[in-house]
């Protein structure tokens, strides 16, 4: 089994974070930041580039390969607003319906206010109906409801490195059943560092952190024989440099 990771498109809070110190960034982040244009135009380029890898008219081997030599079957998405708009352009292009999957969100979950000082608020995101209208097609699981998803406050980065490593189990689970499957996962950039950690079994590791720019693949391969391959990381081709943003 293949997994592709793809960190969404640039949101409104990358921006902030990129110009801003922490203090006065996490007095004015958004809970659910959208997509910047600069992140819409990272997305289009990543669905369009996996949309040429699958015609059979081109010659493409080179581009093709550079990120996976077989075509994605599967299809996964954070219910979080960057995450759901970058996975609604990779859902045309290859025919695919997102599935939702609740446990791979960033870590913090959905707030504002600074969890240092205990003022962090928690808001509950998109419930199911407003989900539906926006994203029709998406597959959702009953833990999106119509009140929302998300009540648990501001999560830890031990929290988060927990659900990773459940993600992690899951992963190598589906692997024993599902060889021929290449999973495309559109998720987050401190969840990616987590998920990628729990499954090389360096666990939440503060001394390093795997860093990727918006819209850029991993892919992590699951052998016959139980090892873990991770072939690379953070790959962009899809991109000049002048979209290269985190």
């Amino acid at each position: 089994m293949r997994l592709l990771l793809v960190r969404h498109g640039q949101s409104v809070n990358n921006v902030l974070a990129d110009k801003m110190a922490y203090d006065e960034y996490i007095a004015t982040r958004s809970h659910e930041p959208d997509l910047t244009p600069v992140g819409e135009e990272q997305v289009r380029r990543l669905a369009q580039f996996f949309g040429d890898a699958l015609q059979p008219d081109a010659d493409l081997t080179e581009r093709r390969a550079s990120i996976s030599e077989q075509p994605v079957t599967a299809l996964y998405t954070s219910p979080m607003l960057r995450a759901l708009r970058t996975s609604a352009p990779l859902a045309a292009v290859l025919g695919l319906a997102p599935a939702v999957w609740v446990d791979i969100h960033e870590h913090g979950g959905l707030f504002t206010g600074d969890p240092r000082n205990g003022t962090a608020l928690n808001f509950s995101g998109m419930g199911k109906q407003e989900m539906q209208r926006r994203f029709p097609g998406f597959i959702l699981p009953p833990e999106v409801t119509d009140d929302g998803w998300w009540w648990n406050g501001y999560e830890t980065l031990e929290q988060c490195a927990v659900r990773a490593q459940r993600v992690a189990e899951t992963l190598r689970a589906w692997a024993k059943t599902r060889k021929d499957d290449v999973l495309l996962m559109v998720t987050h950039g401190t969840f990616m560092d987590q998920l990628l950690k729990a499954l090389i079994g360096a666990g939440e590791q503060s001394t390093f952190f795997f860093s990727h720019l918006n819209t850029g693949v991993s892919r992590v391969d699951f052998l016959e024989s139980g090892l873990i391959a991770l072939r690379y990381l953070n790959r962009v081709p899809h991109l000049p440099p002048e979209l290269y943003t985190r």
